[in-house]
């Protein structure tokens, strides 16, 4: 049986819709019809699985909102506190008597180099370097202890931490403040503070002090500089809400807290749940958990824009000998590894590491870091904030008694614990006693006082009103909003979409493809037994040769 025998059989017993009717119709045209009914629709049905698969490769996403009721994996937020004015009173002194550079001094060497390149023709030059007349430069400009020293201490900082779970409020002030606090340095603000609080609270709140009150800016002859900030300053403070204990971006994530105010920051946790695929990977829970960024030795939870600026700092410090300030500092910058943007030791080096800046082309490695090295985690928490102020009607008397009862019931417990602890030394039991008798006269005094107005002791806050500000978090429900993200298009679906598209055009099933192996399995056996038949007829005809012969003889 030849090919075309072959191939009309097939035609005749395939289960493909209409293909039998191209070899069984009755007459030439109706089987022109039906093989271009068959040709349209296979070209059709592979054009349209084209188009599918393509789909299928560009790994769309879709994002599946639901809501997780009394979620008992309800996450609190740090919160980042970064003061517009970092400069305290001691730093002044620091100023005053030349132990670290002043800002005055700071714009007196720009000039003096901007008057050498102006005086020499370089006038490009000379408006490059004044544009660095900032505090971020500055601060590049200064020892990483040094920045430190001229910024506020936690203690000057924080007024009052109150926090509250359902109508239990535990207040400290000062340096009590029960909560962890976790220094961050960064050259907008000098000083920073990340306040990590217990996951279990419902509201916190902070009541900060705000330096510059009475500062009146360039009144100051030490601090004579920064013009190219002239339309950056403020007064108050920059606050962000981030997940626990991961570095901080409150220039770019950050609201405003305007002092004098009471600022309530209502958030709602958002958990985000990603997808990994080829075209969009990320990175799992378990790794990213236990991964670490470091900033000038202090350490962070693994984030991608964390990894990004750490990473991005490594290049420019291998490849330019010097941080870049707006990158993480794994290592406190030296006089081997110095900042970019210091010009302690000459306008040259600072020009030849910005010519090296421009030259690594930082944009473009960070979109590669962030599709290789620097994945995004595929677990994250992000917080939607509504904030919302007035004014704070609080009185100082009130502040006062307020303090006094949070530090008298706190000192009643621990004293107490102290005491039933059987291993105490005589001498801690006789402090706890007189903490405890202490304690007590202190409650006596708010409890039979006449005049709670009358009050001793320094106030806490300012007339003026100007000096703090009131800083609320708070949750809006004990809900979480979870966001999972998973294939518009995921593998069933495609196979689902190819067998209904099959089934549409030709009916084309998986039993076409055990007919195409019938196929091959037929032609194989047909070959064989026709080979066999060719031999058995030479065997015939190989024996009738010596009968013949010797009937010839015996005729002769």
């Amino acid at each position: 049986m030849g090919l075309r025998q072959d191939f009309e059989l097939f035609c005749t017993a395939t289960s493909l819709r209409g293909v039998a009717k191209t070899v069984k119709a009755p007459t030439r045209p109706l089987r022109c019809i039906w093989t271009a009914y068959v040709a349209a629709m296979a070209a059709f049905l592979v054009t349209c699985v084209c188009f599918i698969v393509t789909d299928y490769l560009s790994y769309r996403t879709v994002i599946q909102t639901t809501v997780v009721l009394n979620d008992p994996g309800l996450s609190w937020p740090a919160v980042t506190v970064c003061g517009h004015y970092p400069f305290t009173e001691s730093g002044r002194q620091l100023w005053q008597s030349g132990q670290i550079l002043s800002p005055t001094n700071f714009s007196r060497m720009l000039r003096a180099h901007a008057l050498k390149m102006f005086d020499a023709g370089n006038h490009i030059g000379a408006e490059e370097i004044l544009a660095s007349d900032s505090k971020r430069v500055y601060y590049q400009n200064l020892e990483p202890d040094d920045a430190e020293k001229l910024s506020h201490t936690a203690q000057q900082l924080f007024i009052f931490c109150i926090n509250a779970t359902g109508s239990f409020m535990e207040m400290s002030s000062g340096d009590g403040c029960a909560m962890q606090l976790k220094l961050i340095s960064l050259p907008d603000y000098f000083n920073c503070f990340q306040v990590q609080a217990t996951p279990t609270i419902d509201s916190l709140t902070v009541v900060l002090r705000v330096t510059d009150s009475h500062h009146q800016h360039g009144a100051d002859p030490h601090e004579q500089a920064f013009v190219q900030d002239a339309f950056q300053q403020a007064s108050g403070f920059r606050v962000q809400l981030q997940e626990h204990d991961r570095f901080p971006e409150p220039t770019d994530r950050g609201i405003h807290v305007a002092p004098g105010k009471m600022v309530e920051m209502a958030y709602q946790p958002v958990r985000l749940i990603e997808v990994g695929s080829p075209t969009d990977a990320c990175l799992p829970e378990t790794i990213a958990l236990s991964r670490r960024v470091l900033d000038l030795g202090r350490d962070f939870a693994y984030s991608q824009e964390g990894c990004l600026r750490q990473e991005l700092g490594r290049i420019v410090l291998k490849a330019c000998g010097c941080h870049f300030a707006d990158l993480l500092r794994e290592t406190p910058p030296n006089a081997t590894h110095p900042y970019c943007g210091d010009y302690r030791r000459g306008v040259e080096p600072v020009l030849r590491s910005r010519a090296c800046l421009q030259s690594l082309n930082l944009p473009s490695l960070r979109a590669n870091l962030g599709d290789t090295h620097c994945l995004k985690p595929c677990h994250y928490h992000d917080f939607e904030m509504v904030s919302s102020k007035t004014i704070w009607r609080a009185a100082d008397w009130q502040l006062h008694w307020l303090a006094l009862q949070a530090k008298s019931f706190r000192d009643l417990a621990e004293a107490s614990e102290r005491l039933a602890d059987l291993t105490a030394s005589s001498e801690q039991r006789r402090q706890a006693e007189a903490s405890i008798q202490s304690a007590k006269n202190s409650l006596r005094d708010f409890l039979t006082a006449k005049n709670l107005t009358a009050i001793s002791g320094p106030q806490v806050l300012e007339p003026s009103g100007r000096d703090f500000a009131y800083i609320t978090v708070r949750r809006q429900t004990r809900n979480t909003i979870q966001k999972t993200e998973t294939l518009s298009l995921s593998f069933s679906a495609l196979m689902s979409q190819v067998g209904g598209l099959s089934s549409l055009t030709l009916g084309l099933t998986c039993a076409f493809a055990v007919e195409l192996l019938e196929l091959c399995l037929l032609k194989r056996h047909r070959k064989k037994v026709s080979k066999a038949s060719e031999g058995c007829a030479e065997v015939a005809d190989n024996s009738l040769v010596p009968q013949q012969l010797q009937q010839q003889t015996g005729m002769i």
